[in-house]
């Protein structure tokens, strides 16, 4: 399990839908949070207004 779960932070990290990693990894019964990993950032037009010039 724990290589399941390694590659699906693998996979939404790298910009996957997380629904869609988790049923090819074999982990589609997982419920998500809708939290974003840290590793992830949004286009720049969208973050400009969370970030301080």
């Amino acid at each position: 399990m724990k290589a399941q779960f390694d590659a699906l932070g693998v996979a939404v990290r790298a910009g996957v839908d997380p629904a869609d990693a988790a049923r090819r990894l074999g982990l589609s019964g997982i419920e998500f949070t809708g939290a974003v990993p840290v590793a992830l950032r949004l286009p720049e037009k969208q973050a400009a207004s969370l970030e301080e010039a």
